[in-house]
């Protein structure tokens, strides 16, 4: 068998019937995972399939609430497709590392443990002026590489946002912002339980503003 043709064995446990159904398929190949008993979502249920790897701790792949609002999780975004309908799961591009134990589960919403956020960096440097404003460049970025960029403009002593990026959501789904109020610009990451800020306070200091004249002398001479 070429690499290119591996077949993986794969385990759907349907914890509603109690059935464990074993399921081959090629490597790159899409697999359907279906539900083998009828499911009725009451008000405070959830639909989720779970993953778990040989020997390894359950992954979630997705989670439907009662309104049909669905969260994909981790490396199974872009993936993963589950029918409103029948709940069954379609997963695309299947590798050696999605061999193990699929589950469905429904019931009542479980709390999530919300992992504290990391610390944020806040730099601000000169980019460019002119004859009567000066523009600098502000990145508010983590520790796990997520980041935006915004500019500001100031006039004289006065600074505002003028372009980029001001907020956005990480990909730990936490928020990310910048905002200015009174010169002083705040970064900010921040989730249910936690959050980290950074503080400049008068920004407008990175303004370059000395400027180098040229001064011509005319001498002439009297005779």
């Amino acid at each position: 068998i070429s690499s290119s043709n591996i077949v993986l064995l794969l385990c759907c446990c349907n914890t509603l019937s109690g059935a464990v159904t074993p399921v081959f398929v090629l490597t790159g190949k899409d697999l359907l995972l279906d539900v083998l008993s009828p499911v009725v979502l009451e008000e405070e249920d959830e639909f989720r399939w779970d993953f778990r790897p040989n020997k390894k701790p359950n992954k979630k792949v997705m989670r439907v609430s009662y309104d049909h609002e669905t969260k994909i999780f981790g490396r199974y975004k872009g993936r993963a497709v589950i029918s409103l309908q029948n709940y069954s799961l379609h997963l695309r591009n299947m590798q050696q590392a999605d061999s193990g134990l699929y589950s469905a589960f429904f019931g009542e919403d479980e709390d999530e443990l919300v992992d504290p956020v990391s610390p944020v960096e806040l730099t601000v440097e000169f980019a460019s002026n002119s004859s009567d404003s000066c523009i600098l460049t502000v990145t508010c970025c983590t520790r796990v590489s997520d980041h935006i960029n915004s500019i500001l403009r100031c006039v004289n002593s006065t600074c505002s946002l003028n372009g980029g990026e001001m907020s956005k959501v990480t990909s730990f789904g936490a928020s990310l912002k910048v905002y200015l109020v009174d010169g002083t610009i705040t970064c900010s990451h921040s989730n249910e339980v936690s959050s980290s800020i950074k503080v400049m306070e008068e920004v407008q200091q990175f303004c370059q503003t000395d400027a180098v004249g040229n001064v011509v002398i005319f001498l002439y001479y009297k005779k």
